[in-house]
This record gives structure tokens, C-alpha cells and sequence, in this order.
């Protein structure tokens, strides 16, 4: 999947970027894509750019005519419009370069009509070469007649503090997310300003649609990529979210709405669902143990978190108590309430498989209580069930249970459940697979012990 089919760019789309993380570098890539299906491109900007890293520009206020001008583009199939050079320069990994001036928005529109290029893209603000930034009065400056806007962030700054060495307008963030300056950048912090219409929504026109662009997607920063898209795409105000690290776009990741409201990675009909098994009763550790602080954060939170950062589509969480509900405060779950938690792990399971089965593919269940489990390993469960297996355990040391998932056809077996024992009872009656990890990562806060051994792995890295 190429970016322009990710984002459903059809031939005849005016696109305008806006946010930080790379407008021009993703307008390139666009271009060069746009060329290898034949098409004509035009790229230009409202603001002020740098010069693609290669190829040649136009300035208009050279004096092209518009008819010269729509004879070089079917030559060319590809052009770089600017209106003057600017007595700015920039240090780029490419050397010293001058910058360039663009177009009010009303001059795009008239010589969009003109020239009628099967793509048009205009980078429409400025980011000062800050991976996240929030926009000024004066803009942005989206064309009135764009059909598709794409806000952009980059991935660099979750993290990292809430000043300007990372953030274009700091002080304009922290209004628009009511956070603090210098607050560390987090998940839900980019995806408010994203989202707000003061921020990454302002100015869009009303007719256009709206993606987000998550850029610098290195495979370390994926989970916290799909962390911010499932925020964006719970808040409805975005149809679709792109990972993509513009260095290596083929592995580009694409998060979308469906019709009833689910989310979903890539094409597929049904989902993969998380379930985040959270409605024990405590009974070793004598008091509820989600609850505990561990790092700064309740021990439930951990479990979420993974759960957010893999492939899985969505993630639900079965709860025994609502007072948990206030420990994942917006988190982007949904939530069961197992009434029938005192009769054991069983009846949770089949809360979930009650409410999924229409709409799950398969359901991989996880306990609230293992606070080192990795968005990685639960990726590698997905994929080995993509592989063909209806059952994948997690293993260590000839172990198997939880983390585990399983398929549509187990979901019959696991409706006949009883007591604690989980779905271990099915091992053996489908065809399976593993999924092997450390005993670090499969450590389960179940005693004063097992909390104090996470607070020594999580607190003190020992």
C-alpha cells in the first residue's frame, strides 16, 4: 500500500498540510508517487518552504504565463511552484538553503481551475522545523477550494518537554491541551491539540476531509503512534490516521473509523480485539491491586498501555468495580462490567466473547495485572495467528497461558468456561501456537511480593 492509497487521494484532490514533522518531506513523497501512476502534480505553499532536497522549481514571478506553465507540467508531470526567493536561508542535512515564498490562498484556488493537476498539494503553515507545534492567529492558510487536509506531528517529541526546542508556540500548546509548560509531551496531549479546532483543526474548510500524519514512525515509536491514532479516531473529528516514517514509507501503518464507530487497522471486515481482563477480586494481595501506585501510575495502566500500543484494533477492558475507571481517565477503551466476577476468570472471558463475537476476527485476552508485558509481544501474537494458528499461547519455560489469543472458532469452547480456569482447558483442541518470552515479562502482581519485585523492575531498573 502506497501513501496516496492509505490516504485515499483520488486523481483531481486539492491537499493542504499543516502541523509539524515533515509537511515537505510527505508533499515528496506524495509527488513521487502521484508520477509513478502517470499522474500531473503540482506542489506550492501559502506560507514559506524549503526547496525539495532535489528537482527544480518554478518562480512565477519570473512571468510564466498559465498556458506555458500547463504545457510544462504535462512535460514535466511534476512541478514546484513558488512566487519569489526569500532573503531567508536555512541549515539543512543538505547544506545552506535559501528559502521560498508562496501564494495567497485565492491565487491557488484561480490557478488550481487553470491548470487542473491531478494532485494538488499546499504546505499551508510553518513549524519552524518543530516536530509538533500549534498554529498562530494568521494561520493556517488552507485554499478554500481543498478537499483534503493533513495535519501533521512527529513522533520525536512524545517524550519530551513542552518548550520550544521541541514545540513551535509551546505556550499556545499548553492552552489549547490545558497542560503545563514544560509538562513531558504525552499521547493524549498531542492528540488534543490535533483534534481541537483551535489547534490542528483551525481554518479547514468545511466541505474537506481530515487525516492526521504521524511521521517519524521508527519501528521503537509505532506503539506510541497507535496510542495517539486511537485518541484521534475516538474523538471523531479525524477519518483515518497514517504512521509512516518518511524514510522507509513502505511500512506506513493506516487506522480508520468504520460505520459503527470501531476501530480498525488497515482494510479488514472484523477486528482483532484487546481484552484487558481487570475484574479480579484481590483476594491475595487484600486490597484491589489495580489500583496500587507503581512508577507514578496505577498497576492497571501498564496492561492498558500495551494494549494500546499493539496492532490490536481495539481495546476493551473488563471491569469487576467502576472506581478502576478512574485510572484510565479518556483512555481510548471501552469497558464491560462483569457482574458475575466472585465465580470466577471464566465469566469475564465470556462477558467479552459475548459483546465481541459479532464483530471480532479474534480476541486476545491479557491480565490487568502484569505490568511488563510489551506492545511487541503482543504483536508477535497477532502475527502468528495471521499465520494460521486459531489458539496462540504465551510460553515460558514450557508454560503456556496468558497473554494469549484466540479465533472465531474457539469462541463456542470458551462460552463453556467455568471457575479460574481460562481458556488453558482448550489447549490441545484447535490447531495452536506459541509465542515465547522472558519470566520478567510474564510477571502477574498477584501477592506483597510480586508488587515489590514491579517496583524494583519498574522503580529502580534492577
Amino acid at each position: 500500500m502506497d501513501l496516496l492509497t492509505a490516504l485515499e487521494v483520488n486523481p483531481g484532490e486539492r491537499v493542504a498540510l499543516v502541523g509539524g514533522g515533515g509537511k515537505t518531506g510527505l508533499a515528496y513523497q506524495l509527488m513521487l508517487e502521484a508520477r509513478r501512476r502517470g499522474w500531473t502534480s503540482l506542489f506550492t505553499t501559502t506560507t514559506r518552504v524549503l526547496p525539495f532536497p532535489e528537482g527544480a522549481f518554478v518562480l512565477m514571478e519570473e512571468g510564466p504565463s498559465l498556458a506555458p506553465l500547463h504545457r510544462r507540467l504535462e512535460e514535466e508531470r511534476s512541478l514546484f511552484l513558488a512566487s519569489r526567493r526569500l532573503p531567508e536561508w536555512d541549515e539543512t542535512p543538505a547544506g545552506r538553503r535559501q528559502k521560498l515564498g508562496g501564494f495567497p490562498p485565492d491565487e491557488v484556488d484561480r490557478w488550481a481551475e487553470e491548470l487542473r493537476p491531478d494532485l494538488l498539494l499546499v504546505e499551508a503553515d510553518g513549524s519552524r522545523h518543530r516536530p509538533f507545534k500549534a498554529p498562530a492567529s494568521y494561520e493556517p492558510q488552507i485554499p478554500a477550494g481543498t478537499t483534503l487536509v493533513l495535519v501533521l506531528a512527529g513522533l520525536s517529541v512524545l517524550g519530551r518537554p513542552l518548550e520550544a526546542s521541541w514545540v513551535h508556540r509551546p505556550e499556545r500548546v499548553a492552552e489549547l491541551a490545558g497542560a503545563t509548560p514544560g509538562a513531558a509531551v504525552d499521547a493524549a496531549m498531542m492528540a488534543t491539540v490535533l483534534v481541537h479546532p483551535d489547534g490542528g483543526r483551525k481554518g479547514i474548510p468545511p466541505e474537506a476531509r481530515t487525516a492526521a500524519v504521524l511521521t517519524q514512525a521508527t519501528p521503537e515509536r509505532i506503539p506510541d503512534g497507535r496510542r495517539v491514532a486511537r485518541r484521534l479516531l475516538r474523538a471523531e473529528a479525524i477519518e483515518r490516521v497514517l504512521l509512516v516514517d518518511l524514510g522507509n514509507p513502505d511500512r506506513a501503518e493506516v487506522w480508520h473509523g468504520d460505520e459503527a464507530g470501531n476501530i480498525r487497522r488497515g482494510r479488514r471486515a472484523r477486528g482483532i480485539y484487546a481484552v484487558c481482563l481487570a475484574a479480579g477480586e484481590s483476594r491475595r494481595m487484600g486490597r484491589n491491586k489495580l489500583l496500587l501506585p507503581l512508577a507514578g501510575r496505577a498497576l492497571l495502566t501498564y496492561a492498558v498501555d500495551a494494549a494500546l500500543g499493539s496492532r490490536a484494533d481495539e481495546v476493551w477492558v473488563v471491569l469487576g468495580t467502576e472506581e478502576l475507571n478512574s485510572v484510565l481517565p479518556g483512555c481510548p477503551v471501552r469497558y464491560l462490567t462483569n457482574e458475575r466476577r466472585a465465580e470466577g476468570q471464566a465469566t469475564s472471558i465470556q462477558a467479552a466473547v459475548r459483546a465481541l463475537a459479532e464483530r471480532a476476527e479474534a480476541i486476545l485476552f491479557l491480565a490487568g495485572d502484569m505490568p511488563l508485558v510489551r506492545p511487541a509481544h503482543l504483536d508477535r501474537l497477532i502475527e502468528r495467528f495471521e499465520a494460521g494458528a486459531a489458539v496462540v499461547w504465551t510460553e515460558d519455560g514450557g508454560r503456556r497461558g496468558i497473554p494469549a489469543l484466540f479465533g472465531r472458532e474457539t469462541f463456542p469452547a470458551l462460552l463453556g468456561l467455568t471457575g479460574d480456569s481460562g481458556g488453558r482447558t482448550l489447549a490441545g483442541k484447535f490447531p495452536e501456537a506459541v509465542v515465547s518470552t522472558s519470566e520478567k515479562e510474564l510477571l502477574d502482581v498477584d501477592t506483597p511480593e510480586d508488587y515489590l519485585e514491579a517496583k524494583r523492575w519498574l522503580e529502580i531498573g534492577t
